[in-house]
């Protein structure tokens, strides 16, 4: 289990945020318990006035649907034929209800909230549409509601939840409207509709208006009668409050609430509905002059708390700080002799000095060796402005040469002198450091001209690279020490024809250039030795620059053979590819005694725009 080290910077300031944190709750918890008890309540009541507002508009905009829906079924041709026409024979009515049912059904599956749609005569008789066949009320026929229904002036009637008193009878709870039906040709009263639909579209809508569970919701018609309401069959128990006298109805949504309830009122202009919605709400009595000393008393303590844990944690934060940003000022007007003194502190400021002073050693060392590689570089420019003059004199006299032999037709002596010329000017000319794999496999084949002419022929180079891979990009002079290696200590020991074979191939985002001869190869040990030395220069780190420097001018492990430095341009290749494309590139080289060496360098595969 990790300790918790108390002496960090961060365990010091996470225990002081935590103690002036505690302190500032406990202080302001009581001070604002009132000031956010009321806040609540007013955000309360400002948010109820809103849903009332919104149940409102969505009970007006269903409202319009279902006056749609009479007014569809009152101007039905179909309908107002049948009901028009009068039978006298059984069969005859019987005929007309099923056309009447046919009419009915076609309007019903219309609407996903209509669950029977009723039409009855001045005669008594009932046509009806409903997914369910339910059995007719016999009391409805005597109620209060279709009595004002007959006598209404053919405007759409809300009759609401009737419960036991509904047209059908059922189990579930229905909300009545109907409105009186005439020809509308002759205006004479064909009957009168009754429409029972699902109360749940409009209870959903009272849902949003309960803040808690004890929350009630009332809709009211113009006449007062309760329509629907959140909680049916609660009327009775509730009856003084919902007392329609007591309260203010608007157009818009108002605040009625009193010390013990949140009362919000309602009423819509043209359907002059009223929706009276009821919460039961807690009362904070607090006497104000007692709170007002409690909040006195509480803010001077916490301010003086608050004061005194400021200047505390700065005090011990700010001492350390200052003090390294004194001496970086001095860094920053140039004297490097400068160095922080260990102090019993923090152990992020303890890491903060000694790296300080890491850095400045590190910052004196930088303009020592800066001072010396200033003075390194005039003195190579110096060498190369007089040395100038010797590549162009040398490949002046090579080309002299070669023309002399062409005149005397010794091609093979001749095209040597070329080959010998085109690699000096190659590995001279210096104003690029990186070359194209088709400008170094055209150096290799210049090597190998001369090679051929030493062996007398018994050395071969082979060539499969598709043209896309011949733009690949790597550091100039990469190729030729490999192949060079190759040659020297790998077919120099055969008596008998040897090859080298030169393959490319792309992997990912990387090309992979295979170099295999069919040599002597090289024994285990040794090839395990030199693939130490390559992973040692991929891991070369910035403080070991000067040993490496100094390693690379001894001897390096051999490739072939014993050779002592037959290693030194292999791993040169090697380290140039790590240092231009990073960890991941390189040279990786793989072995057999008696069958061959392969030497892959892995390049990433930037092309050449052309």
């Amino acid at each position: 289990m990790k300790r918790i080290r108390l002496n960090t910077f961060r365990a010091r300031l996470l225990m002081w945020i935590l103690l002036s944190t505690l302190a500032l709750l406990t202080g302001l918890t009581g001070i604002f318990y009132r000031y956010t008890a009321q806040q609540i309540d007013l955000r309360v009541g400002e948010a109820a006035q809103r849903n009332v507002s919104q149940a409102m508009d969505n009970f007006a905009l269903l409202a319009r649907g279902y006056d749609s829906l009479t007014k569809s079924i009152m101007s039905n041709a179909e309908i107002q034929r049948l009901l028009s026409r009068e039978e006298t024979t059984p069969q005859g009515e019987f005929n007309k209800m099923l056309l009447m049912m046919g009419a009915l059904g076609t309007i019903y599956y219309s609407y996903n909230d209509v669950k029977s749609i009723h039409i009855i005569s001045p005669a008594g008789n009932v046509y009806s549409y409903e997914s369910t066949t339910h059995e007719v009320n016999p009391g409805f026929m005597d109620s209060e509601w279709l009595k004002e229904l007959r006598q209404s002036d053919g405007s759409l009637l809300w009759g609401g939840m009737l419960g036991e008193d509904s047209l059908t009878v059922r189990e579930d709870p229905v909300f009545t409207f109907g409105r009186v039906m005439t020809n509308l040709y002759t205006t004479r009263p064909l009957g009168v509709l009754v429409i029972e639909a699902d109360p749940r579209t409009f209870q959903s809508s009272m849902n949003n208006l309960m803040i808690k569970p004890e929350s009630r919701t009332y809709v009211y018609s113009a006449s007062d009668s309760l329509l629907v309401s959140s909680h049916p069959g609660e009327g009775e128990s509730a009856a003084e409050l919902t007392d329609l006298s007591r309260y203010p109805f608007r157009n818009q949504a108002l605040d009625a609430s009193d010390s013990d309830h949140l009362i919000v009122t309602a009423e819509d202009p043209k359907l002059e509905w009223k929706l009276l919605s009821i919460t039961p709400k807690p009362v904070a009595k607090v006497e104000q002059a007692a709170a007002n000393r409690y909040f006195v008393i509480v803010t001077i303590g916490i301010v003086i708390l608050a004061v005194a844990i400021a200047v505390f944690l700065s005090r011990s934060v700010s001492r350390p700080i200052k003090t390294i940003v004194q001496e970086m000022r001095r860094v920053e007007r140039g004297d490097l002799s400068t160095q922080l003194k260990s102090r019993h502190s923090y152990e992020e400021i303890n890491y903060l000095n000694n790296h300080f002073n890491r850095m400045v050693s590190e910052i004196n060392g930088l303009v020592e060796r800066n001072i010396m590689a200033t003075a390194s570089e005039k003195n190579a420019q110096i060498h190369a402005l007089q040395s100038q003059v010797n590549p162009h004199f040398l490949y002046n006299t090579l080309d002299m040469i070669y023309w002399l032999l062409d005149e005397q037709e010794n091609e093979k002596l001749a095209n040597l002198v070329l080959s010998l010329s085109r690699m000096f000017r190659y590995s001279s000319d210096w104003r690029s450091s990186s070359a194209t794999l088709g400008e170094e496999l055209e150096q290799i084949n210049h090597y190998m001209t001369i090679i051929s002419a030493r062996s007398d022929g018994r050395f071969h180079i082979e060539r499969r690279i598709d043209e896309e891979l011949l733009l690949v990009q790597l550091p100039k002079m990469t190729l030729q020490p490999l192949i060079e290696n190759a040659v020297i200590h790998g077919l120099s020991a055969r008596t008998s024809d040897g090859t080298i074979t030169i393959t490319a191939s792309r992997e990912g985002q990387t090309a992979c250039i295979h170099i295999h001869d069919d040599g002597s190869g090289i024994t285990e040990d040794k090839l395990k030795e030199l693939q130490r030395s390559l992973r040692r220069a991929e891991q070369l780190e910035w403080n070991r620059l000067k040993e490496e420097e100094r390693e690379s001018m001894s001897a390096e492990p051999a490739i072939y053979g014993e050779s002592g430095g037959s290693g030194a341009g292999f791993l040169n290749v090697h380290r140039r590819l790590v240092l231009e494309y990073g960890a991941g590139y390189g040279l990786r080289i793989d072995s057999e005694v008696n069958v061959g060496t392969t030497v892959t360098v892995m390049a990433p595969t930037l092309m050449v725009r052309t």
